[in-house]
């Protein structure tokens, strides 16, 4: 709903939902990343402009569609520098954090509550799938390992592959508004 101007007609199908369900995964898994990145001594990206430019949609007439778009730009700007294309400093950090915080969270009230599971068993039955779909991505068995990932994600167990490993994590996606 946040995609559209309030007075824009309003496409609400399957496909318009499966979208937004993977933007907002994605700006999700941005401040994630946002949290984990190290600072550097100086910053290769100007950020500064990009607050302004979220107040300035807002001003114009709750224009969340064009606030989304700068927090897509966000997002661009948090992966390259978790890529090492890009460097941030600590300052630019911050001001990345207070951008989510105040529009993502404050303003367009998006949440993304994570399922704990309370128990170090299912972290370790976690570590033994995410074991054998390696062995099998080593052994060339991308069947295997293709089918491990997706039946763990119809479980709503997302896994991620790095370079050092594989990460997992169930979660559960609200939008409030």
């Amino acid at each position: 709903m946040l995609q559209a101007h309030y007075r824009s007609t309003l496409d609400f199908s399957n496909e318009a939902l499966q979208a937004a369900e993977k933007g907002l995964k994605k700006l999700m898994q941005a401040f994630d990343t946002l949290k984990k990145l190290q600072a550097s001594a100086t910053s290769t990206v100007k950020i500064q402009n990009l607050q302004q430019d979220c107040y300035n949609a807002m001003n114009d007439d709750f224009n969340s569609p064009m606030v989304i778009s700068n927090l897509f730009e966000v997002v661009r700007i948090i992966n390259s520098a978790n890529d090492g294309k890009e460097k941030l400093s600590a300052s630019d950090i911050d001001l990345l954090k207070k951008i989510f915080e105040d529009f993502a969270f404050g303003i367009l009230g998006l949440r993304e509550e994570v399922v704990a599971s309370g128990d170090d068993s299912i972290e370790g039955l976690m570590q033994l799938i995410l074991m054998l779909r390696k062995n099998a991505k080593t052994n060339k068995d991308f069947e295997t390992s293709d089918k491990i990932r997706d039946e763990l994600a119809k479980l709503g167990i997302s896994v991620k592959d790095m370079k050092d490993g594989s990460i997992w994590k169930k979660s559960k996606i609200f939008l409030f508004c």
